[in-house]
């Protein structure tokens, strides 16, 4: 071996050295927490008052510590930077380990699991002294269905999120009068058994329902509003765990919820994946979708480019959704 292979090597560890890297640690310092959920915490090494603040909701089988660093959150957290919030659901509340974005008792505002998020994202606002208007969100599969909930139960706390294999708000309901097998289910004490069946979930059909309806379930509860969160939407084609037709079905209710057509305005191919945009009047893009023909039901990461290690519904698209969906919210250029 060379001098300057040597020096090259020596050259090579001493930045990998010098790197700082941030810490998580569980976070407990929050109350009230009726949904009875615990939180990781991941502090970048630049802890300047007016960071960002990113929380981030695992999937269904998931716990936080599963999301951080196998998503690229964490990485991306530490670069950007930004304080990384991990809820984590509690296997006692549900067996799956889903969060409840399916019960009337934890999806509304200020009733549990709801109420919990919202306790810990206002605790680490006041502890960090990070910035409330640049907090953001983000779930895969549950937690998908959960970031719908928290967007339209407190939609003037996020300035952007993102729904990765998840479903509409407020799926979780007949799909007409006549529909009896929901209400057997609903009644079954199986738990979730009645969203699995009306939303699209586990080789059910997702529902098929007009802009306009969608959108009343989010306004239901979230009030009137002129200003609506940024929004990107993904979904893999091969998922056999969530309907891939849930993605149209959360695009009409988001895009009728802030007055936007159904036709996107921009269409791009990106690697396998079709990227569509849709924009308000002043051309500023609020929507994003983001279809993976042949993705199965796991956050897209790209390992060969220092964006996550591949896991349990963590899987290798050659694309890195968290720094696309970074992106989108101005987090990043």
């Amino acid at each position: 071996m060379t001098f300057a292979s040597l020096s090259v090597i020596h050259a090579s560890l001493l930045f990998v050295a010098s790197q700082a890297f941030g810490q998580t640690a569980e976070f407990t310092d929050f109350s009230p927490n009726p949904g009875t959920l615990g939180a990781l915490l991941h502090v970048p090494p630049d802890t300047s008052p007016g960071l960002p603040l990113v929380v981030a909701l695992h999937g269904c089988t998931q716990q936080a510590a599963d999301f951080d660093n196998e998503t690229g959150l964490a990485n991306l957290a530490d670069a950007t930077p930004f304080l990384l919030l991990l809820p984590n659901q509690n296997p006692a509340n549900m067996s799956n380990q889903c969060f409840r974005f399916y019960d009337q008792a934890d999806n509304r505002p200020g009733q549990g699991e709801s109420a919990s998020i919202l306790a810990m994202i206002d605790a680490v606002l006041a502890q960090h002294d990070a910035d409330p208007a640049r907090v953001y969100i983000l779930g895969l599969s549950g937690g998908g269905g959960m970031t719908a909930a928290m967007m339209a139960n407190h939609p003037e706390r996020f300035a952007g999120g993102a729904i990765l294999a998840g479903v509409p708000y407020g799926c979780n309901r007949p799909a007409s009068a006549w529909d009896w097998l929901w209400s057997v289910y609903h009644y079954m004490p199986v738990d979730g058994l009645d969203a699995t069946y009306a939303c699209g979930i586990y080789g059910y059909d997702a529902s098929d329902r007009s802009p306009r309806d969608w959108a009343s379930y989010v306004t239901a509860v979230s009030g009137p509003r002129d200003t609506w969160p940024l929004l990107s939407l993904w979904q893999g084609g091969a998922d056999d765990t969530v309907d891939p037709r849930n993605l149209q079905e959360l695009t009409d209710q988001w895009t009728a919820v802030q007055g936007l057509d159904q036709t996107p305005d921009l269409i791009q191919s990106i690697g396998t994946a079709t990227r569509s945009v849709y924009t308000d009047n002043s051309g500023a893009a609020r929507i994003e979708t983001w279809a993976l023909p042949g993705f199965d039901h796991a956050v897209p990461i790209d390992p060969e480019n220092a964006c996550g290690t591949a896991g349990p519904h963590i899987a290798d698209a050659d694309l890195c959704a968290v720094r696309h969906i970074a992106a989108f919210w101005g987090l990043t250029p």
